[in-house]
């Protein structure tokens, strides 16, 4: 019985340390900025030290764009991303935010695509060269002009830096009241899906 306790208590902690599951682009990693580059097709890498570079764009892989609308839900993000991504620092390790993406491109690639050109014409074994590096494709962008983010009071209360940037909304059964929005010029790409790369 001791043992089953330890048991249940250990997968209890593990779960409180992982973030939540994103209602919202499930899977999807932010970028640091907002950007032009990095389309699906893109191929990084991450060496041992956890830094990431870029490998190369590969043109063979083809993408296509559609255009999803208003996309708007939860998304969970740690103190980190929402420090680079938008200058606020918080006082705990993940925040849950609600997003509003205005009129969401979001570009993919298709499977077979993909594998004609990584495996079947063995690019994949050109570009994986580094036996120390992890390899990732990016599979899928979300792109928008307009991205707003939202959050609750909780969440306020835990800000130590940055709370200026954010204004209020008023009205009744709102939970998400305090509010950032970015605008841009051209669509930038802010969310991608990855798929990671292993010689077969």
């Amino acid at each position: 019985m001791k043992k089953l306790f330890l048991l249940l208590f250990f997968v209890s902690i593990l779960s409180f340390a992982q973030a939540p599951q994103n209602s919202l682009l499930k899977n999807f990693k932010s970028f640091e900025t907002p950007r032009t580059n990095n389309r699906p097709g893109t191929v990084y890498r991450i060496n041992q030290d956890g830094v990431q570079f870029i490998v190369q764009d590969i043109p063979q892989i083809k993408s296509d764009i559609s255009n999803d609308g208003t996309l708007i839900g939860q998304m969970t993000f740690s103190k980190d991303e929402l420090l680079t991504m938008l200058n606020i620092n918080f006082n705990t390790e993940f925040v849950t935010v609600e997003v509003e993406i205005k009129d969401a491109e979001r570009e993919f690639t298709e499977q077979a695509n993909v594998d004609l050109v990584l495996w079947e014409n063995d690019i994949a074994k050109q570009i994986m060269r580094d036996e120390k590096s992890t390899y990732y494709l990016i599979r899928e962008t979300v792109a928008s002009q307009n991205i707003s983010f939202r959050f609750d009071k909780n969440s306020y209360l835990l800000i130590t830096t940055g709370k200026s940037n954010l204004k209020e909304k008023t009205g009744e059964g709102i939970d998400f009241i305090y509010e950032l929005t970015k605008k841009f010029n051209e669509p930038k790409r802010l969310f991608y899906l990855e798929e990671k790369l292993e010689i077969k």
